[in-house]
């Protein structure tokens, strides 16, 4: 595996990782298309995954923009960009993806031996699993009758969108319920001047380390693996401030994506689309070591550059102002349209209201994560409308 390729690779998992919409797995479906050897494409996707999860806080702290891991962690980082402590959030996100990676290599190996023996374990049950865990959060809300109906509502929308054909619809609808209908919020006022950045906090090193067992059991089921709803769900037993949120969100990114190399050579299951991609360029069960070695590599290089930038990205939240957000949702608008055409801005149009709906009744935005819950409840339970 070429060294230059990786860090090619390196550098489109931070752009992509930038530029809301821009995900790595539509990186990996351009580049199936493309004649380049299958050891380069193998390359360039362990280096972009890694460098992606990193650099996706960036948008999700100082412009709540998320993507589809770090949907909820936005709303935390936005909380804390606007008490002007976005740097140190930062900061959190980046100490906590290194514990995450490390502490998750140094498991990996025996990973691949526990992964098959627990999946045999819960493989009947998972369905039910997925059922209680979607409960408890519509139960645990301010108000449960309407948290049930943003919830249905969504996953009504989840379903005909991923049964549409649409080359991302979740770039619709993510985009809607969460971004846009928040950017239609703001107000003239910006986010204020980030505060000098404050020291991490020994409990973070807790939270990191919780997030990696929650990152390999994450692997495990489908339909909650959003870093940020595998977060949630913990922190109805562990209490979590803002900042464990992150920290907790960060190290679950990382774990997950590098424990999905060992579940897809072990159990040959994979909750990541980049993994799947991946297992089309090299064989990743002959492979396993070297490439959680390159995305060990992969991790800290990103999280150096963006340490090393961080006073730099934070100027960012001066961007926070009202025709920035105009200009923010006119380029979601058109990303849609390119990836799923009128379709895609139909979706749109109705996740926006959606999410706006659900500003409006102070439902907590995590229950719109009904449309990606609800359409793997259905596709378990053998549900089927179409």
């Amino acid at each position: 595996m070429e060294i230059l390729d990786f860090l090619l690779g390196v550098l489109f998992g931070m752009i992509t990782g930038l530029i809301p919409g821009l995900h790595p797995n539509t990186i990996c479906s351009v580049l199936s298309e493309i004649n380049i050897p299958e050891e380069m494409k193998a390359a360039l996707i362990i280096g972009m995954v890694p460098a992606n999860i990193v650099a996706s806080f960036i948008p999700a702290i100082f412009f709540g923009i998320p993507e589809h891991g770090t949907v909820i962690a936005a709303l935390a980082g936005q909380r804390l960009a606007l008490a002007g402590r976005g740097i140190t959030a930062l900061k959190v996100v980046l100490a906590s993806a290194v514990i995450a990676v490390i502490a998750s290599f140094v498991i990996f190996i025996p990973s691949m031996e526990m992964f098959p023996l627990i999946y045999e374990s819960i493989g009947d049950y998972i369905k039910y699993i997925v059922l209680v865990l979607a409960s408890v959060i519509i139960i645990k809300s301010r108000t449960p009758v309407l948290a049930l109906l943003v919830f249905l509502a969504s996953g009504i929308l989840g379903y005909f969108s991923l049964n549409s054909g649409m080359a991302d619809p979740f770039v619709s609808i993510f985009s809607g319920m969460f971004a846009i209908s928040a950017l239609l919020n703001i107000t003239k006022s910006r986010i204020p001047k980030q505060r000098k950045e404050e020291g991490i906090k020994k409990d973070i090193i807790v939270y990191a380390l919780l997030g990696v067992f929650l990152g390999m059991a994450a692997d495990l089921l489908p339909g909650i693996s959003s870093p940020s709803q595998v977060a949630l769900f913990a922190s109805i037993v562990v209490p979590m401030n803002s900042m464990g949120y992150m920290a907790t969100v960060s190290s679950i990114g990382v774990s997950e994506a590098i424990f999905s190399l060992s579940t897809s050579a072990s159990i040959d299951k994979s909750r990541m689309g980049s993994t799947i991609w991946l297992s089309k360029f090299i064989d990743i069960e002959e492979n396993a070591f070297l490439l959680a070695s390159f995305f060990l590599l992969g991790s800290v290089i990103a999280v150096g550059v963006v340490y090393l930038l961080r006073k730099k990205i934070s100027l960012v939240s001066v961007l926070n102002s009202k025709p920035i957000a105009i200009m923010l949702i006119a380029y979601l608008g058109i990303i849609s349209f390119l990836l799923n055409g009128w379709l895609g801005i139909l979706v749109l149009l109705i996740s926006t209201g959606l999410g706006l709906v659900t500003l409006r009744l102070g439902v907590e935005r995590i229950q719109m994560m009904g449309a990606v819950i609800v359409p793997t409840l259905m596709l378990l339970f053998g549900i089927f409308l179409l």
